[in-house]
């Protein structure tokens, strides 16, 4: 369900950024913020291995 929901947030992510707002740069700006936070979000929820070098 993680691994669901952090692709989710991914593709949202993604897409947000490749968004583009007509003559707005403070709409611009909104827009590539939330897709920076759902890729961040991603990166928090995605299961990582964990290496142990002991």
């Amino acid at each position: 369900m993680r691994a669901l929901v952090s692709f989710i947030l991914l593709l949202i992510g993604s897409l947000l950024i490749g968004v583009t707002v007509e003559d707005s740069l403070i709409g611009n700006s909104i827009v590539k913020g939330i897709g920076a936070l759902c890729i961040i979000g991603f990166l928090k929820i995605v299961p990582r291995k964990k290496d142990s070098l002991s």
